[in-house]
């Protein structure tokens, strides 16, 4: 019963929350909600029915239950009514279980209802050939995806994050390296906006002007001119140098709140034009240095590996008939030239085992996933979402050939499969009117139609 009494509330507010509404806060002539469509009669006459044994069930409630229903209707979805003792209080036992009665006799009248209804429908005598037209409209082709892997991009990836572990590891920080970079609208309309940007592109310049500078920073500050005053501008800039710079300047405001809050006006502007300012040119300084060298160093990790797997180009002939156990003893030579202690001798049994292995292992050997810098993955969609892979590729177009070359052979198939099709259909209509029964069986199932 307690079970039965929590279930009330929820219930009259899903079935019965318009009806408690308008009968009970107002007459019943004012609309409160729009007009739903038109029933049928059958159900025009079961509604009439159910609103009759529902007024009468309502008449039995007393004012201060007709409220506590009202209230648990109207505060069902209010967070703060919902933890209140009204949500827990219910009404007595004999009216729950007459209202259940009531909702039990509405129920078994819709069932009855729609039982009739669906007695009453005519069968689909073509259901069989709207399956079939359905199937063959649907398209059965393959479609075609090529997916771009940037491999420098991952590379760097992988060097920054190494670099970053080693850094926390030993108490230090490795500084933001992504080149990823994406348009930023630069205030330029006054005095104070046009003299930071001017500052900006001061200190891209010291940059490019210092040794060892890349030849892409070189030319970015060789080629940039600051809009005039008045004139705002958009630039592709470096997300992460961007946010690391606008992270400084609020630091930087942050001291000129502080130093203005215990001192004058004139005061803090000259203490903003001898000292902050200057920290700030610094800071704007350090902070695009500290990116550029961070840059440099992971795109410097990410070109070594690079060259280490550009090792093996043009070397096949020179290995073809060499072991893993020869091309160990090169590079222990090659180790005595790299080092003033002398170097331990190769373990004889190791070398047994390097050289039952090919120092060329096919599909390992010159692997463009350690040379190139993008890859295209080419992908064959089946109509039911299903994706294959076809292979990684160095061109867009070796990845599209590769597509055509394999949606060629699944057409083929396609047209086999609809000849083997039809063989076996011509197969079983032979059969079946072969068979000397056939007609008797037709008959007989008629015969029995007829007896129903």
């Amino acid at each position: 019963m307690a079970q039965a009494r929590r279930f009330v509330p929820a219930l009259v507010l899903g079935l019965c929350a318009c009806l408690l509404v308008s009968l009970v806060q107002g007459p019943a002539d004012q609309p409160s909600f729009l007009a739903a469509p038109a029933a049928s009669r059958r159900q025009s006459t079961a509604m009439s029915g159910f609103k009759e044994d529902f007024d009468s069930w309502k008449s039995t409630l007393s004012t201060d239950e007709k409220d506590l229903l009202l209230r648990q209707a109207q505060g069902e979805l209010n967070k703060k009514f919902r933890k209140s003792d009204d949500l827990e209080k219910d009404i007595s036992d004999d009216k729950i279980e007459s209202f259940g009665k009531i909702m039990q006799k509405f129920f078994d009248s819709e069932k009855e209802d729609y039982l009739k209804d669906q007695e009453a429908k005519p069968p689909n005598y073509n259901a069989l050939k709207d399956r079939g037209n359905s199937a063959s409209a649907f398209d059965w082709g393959l479609s075609y995806s090529v997916v771009e892997i940037d491999r420098d991009a991952e590379r760097r990836y992988v060097f920054a994050m190494e670099r970053m572990l080693k850094a926390k590891e030993s108490g230090t920080t490795f500084g933001q390296s992504s080149t990823y970079s994406e348009p930023v609208i630069f205030k330029n309309d006054d005095e104070k906006s046009h003299k930071s940007n001017q500052l900006v592109v001061d200190v891209m310049k010291r940059l490019a002007a210092e040794e060892g500078a890349s030849e892409a920073l070189k030319k970015a500050a060789a080629e940039f001119k600051l809009p005039a005053m008045g004139e705002n501008f958009s630039q592709v800039v470096p997300k992460s140098l961007h946010e690391t710079y606008m992270k400084g300047l609020d630091i930087y405001k942050a001291k000129v709140s502080a130093y203005r809050a215990n001192h004058t006006e004139e005061e803090t502007k000259k203490h903003v034009e001898d000292v902050l300012q200057e920290e700030w040119h610094e800071a704007v300084f350090g902070i695009a240095k500290k990116y550029q060298e961070c840059v440099d160093t992971v795109a410097g990790d990410a070109a070594a590996v690079k060259k280490y797997y550009m090792t093996q180009k043009g070397r096949e002939k020179e290995l073809k008939d060499k072991t893993k156990a020869d091309i160990m003893k090169e590079i222990w030579a090659e180790l005595t030239k790299l080092t003033d202690k002398p170097v331990p001798p190769l373990d004889d049994e190791i070398l047994a085992e390097l050289a039952q292995e090919p120092a060329i292992i096919e599909g390992q050997f010159n692997h463009n996933w350690g040379t190139a810098d993008k890859l295209y993955k080419s992908e064959a969609i089946s109509p039911f979402g299903e994706k294959y892979l076809l292979g990684i590729f160095e061109t867009m177009e070796e990845s599209e050939k590769a597509f055509l070359a394999w949606n060629e052979e699944y057409e083929k198939a396609r047209e086999q499969l609809k000849v083997e099709r039809d063989q076996w259909g011509k197969q079983e209509q032979a059969r079946v009117d072969a068979d000397p029964d056939r007609e008797a069986f037709t008959a007989s199932i008629f015969a029995e139609d007829d007896e129903d």
